[in-house]
Formats: structure tokens, C-alpha cells, sequence
């Protein structure tokens, strides 16, 4: 007995909106699963919040994107000043 059992598939065509969705919850899947940050506080963490502040929101519009530099660079905010994200964050991105 040949033959195949053809199924047809089906291109799903994300609309712009529903991929910026995705986009950005796969950057907040990469920081939970493979950055250890805890998903309860993602909001507060410091990774996010520098992160946030220099206009990284998505992965793959944003995030593969950053250099070495760009990560040295990421500043957050605390108790109202700007503070430099520590060595431990910038080595986990």
C-alpha cells in the first residue's frame, strides 16, 4: 500500500497588532525561562525596567538586535535617580 494521506495546512496570517503581541511575550518567555527572572515581578525587575527605558520592548524587533554596548548601557530608575543595571543582569542578556 502507497500513497499519502495529504492534509492540507494552513497559513495563519498574523495581523500587524497580534505580532507585536507575540513579539512581546516571546521577549518576556526568553527573560522568565532562560533569564530566571521570576514572572510574578517582571514589571519591577531591574533587567525590564532598563530594558523598557531604552525602548526594548519586543525580541525580534529589538532585543537580538542589541550589542555588547547597548547592553553596558542600560540605565533604570530607582528611587528617582538613574542607576546603571548591575554586572549580574547585564551578564544574563
Amino acid at each position: 500500500m502507497s500513497g499519502t494521506t495529504g492534509t492540507a495546512s494552513t497559513v495563519v496570517t498574523l495581523s500587524p497588532a497580534e505580532e507585536k503581541a507575540a513579539d512581546k511575550a516571546r521577549l518576556l518567555t526568553v527573560l522568565v525561562n532562560v533569564g530566571g527572572m521570576p514572572h510574578a515581578g517582571y514589571k519591577t525587575h531591574p533587567i525590564v525596567l532598563a530594558l523598557k527605558r531604552d525602548g526594548i520592548v519586543c525580541f525580534n524587533m529589538h532585543f537580538i538586535h542589541m550589542t555588547a554596548a547597548n547592553i553596558d548601557s542600560l540605565q533604570y530608575e530607582k528611587l528617582g535617580a538613574l542607576v546603571p543595571l548591575e554586572m549580574n543582569h547585564k551578564m544574563m542578556l
